[in-house]
């Protein structure tokens, strides 16, 4: 049985499947122009190996991560949203702890999108759950 969704439901899903065809476009940039999308993510390219390891990893994330969501806006799936809603959203701590443990840059833009980003997606989970 289809549960019928509020307005603020629908309006979240319909964000989260904007948020994933980014990450979907995220991933697909890594595998067919990693210079473009590591510039556009403040990164640079790594060589040899950890560039396997980069290329690999990145588009993997990204890849699931939209996947997840747009499989769970696409079959009303609260646990494919929350999959995709934890990717996402557990970036926002690890960069933290990358800030205060290792010395990286504190990057609060990508900090406040990812968790806008988990925000919005546990809208959306918590819209088509079925009780």
């Amino acid at each position: 049985m289809t549960k019928t969704l509020t307005l603020s439901g629908k309006l979240a899903l319909v964000v989260t499947a904007l948020f994933g065809l980014l990450y979907l476009s995220f991933g697909l940039a890594w595998l067919g122009a990693p210079s473009v999308i590591a510039g556009a993510l403040g990164a640079s390219l790594l060589q040899g190996t950890g560039l396997s390891t980069q290329l690999g990893d990145s588009a993997a994330f990204f890849l699931c991560a939209g996947v997840f969501m747009l499989y769970g806006v696409f079959r009303r799936h609260s646990s494919y949203l929350m999959a995709g809603a934890l990717l996402i959203g557990l970036v926002a701590p690890a960069r933290i702890v990358a800030w205060q443990v290792h010395g990286a840059a504190l990057t609060l833009e990508p900090i406040i999108a990812e968790l806008l980003t988990f925000v919005v997606v546990f809208a959306a989970a918590r819209a088509v759950r079925t009780d």
